[in-house]
């Protein structure tokens, strides 16, 4: 192999200063409005550099979003393996995700930036991601299940109903006043009980049942 067909060495320093810049000025920017010169000068590395990295800025925005998904995922694991039980496990990692937000406001905004730029057109990397972490969180509902824990249920349309009411808790948490007096996590905790623990009065279920 020829020296021009060599791949660049990677800086792995250089390369996480340009994703933790990156993610910073997407989040405040937007993808649109992002320059990737702003990016390098942050990073103190030359253009051509963040180039050579990662080829272009939808590139290094994907990158940006996977790191975080890898974060994300970094955090929410040591804190299900933690607990015993599904239901215990289900609301760790309820929490754990929303408090990894919380803590996080610019990791919240680049899923943000991602749907409205790119309607969910994501590369092959994040639904990998995605996938490993429904197949770990289905294992949970199928070990609940197993254990009489829970009831019987769908169980990747239960995790998609889950994630989908975790995301819109984080996101309207975020982007509205209309708190509570309660923080993010506090906010999508209680929604994560509503739904695991449903708000029918008991005496009403079995009629429900009936009816269906």
């Amino acid at each position: 192999m020829s020296d021009v067909e060599r791949p660049p060495v990677v800086d792995r320093d250089k390369r996480q200063a340009i994703l933790d810049h990156a993610i910073e000025t997407f989040a405040e920017l937007g993808f649109r409005r992002t320059d990737v010169q702003v990016i390098a000068d942050k990073a103190g590395v030359g253009k051509g550099t963040v180039y050579r990295y990662f080829g272009n800025k939808e590139d290094l925005f994907w990158a940006s979003t996977r790191e975080v998904l890898l974060r994300l995922e970094q955090h929410l694991v040591p804190t299900i393996e933690g607990v015993d039980g599904a239901l215990a496990k289900l609301r760790a990692g309820s929490r754990a995700y929303a408090s990894f937000f919380e803590a996080n406001p610019s990791y919240l905004e680049m899923f943000v930036q991602e749907r409205a730029e790119f309607r969910g057109s994501e590369p092959a990397s994040h639904i990998e991601h995605h996938d490993r972490l429904i197949d770990r969180f289905s294992q949970i509902i199928d070990a609940g299940i197993g254990a009489g824990e829970l009831r019987r249920v769908p169980v990747r349309r239960t995790l998609v109903a889950l994630a989908g009411l975790l995301y819109g808790s984080v996101v309207h948490a975020c982007y509205t006043s209309l708190r509570d007096q309660r923080t993010l996590t506090e906010m999508a905790e209680y929604a994560v009980d509503i739904f695991l623990e449903g708000i029918r009065a008991e005496r009403t279920k079995g009629r429900r049942e009936t009816e269906q």
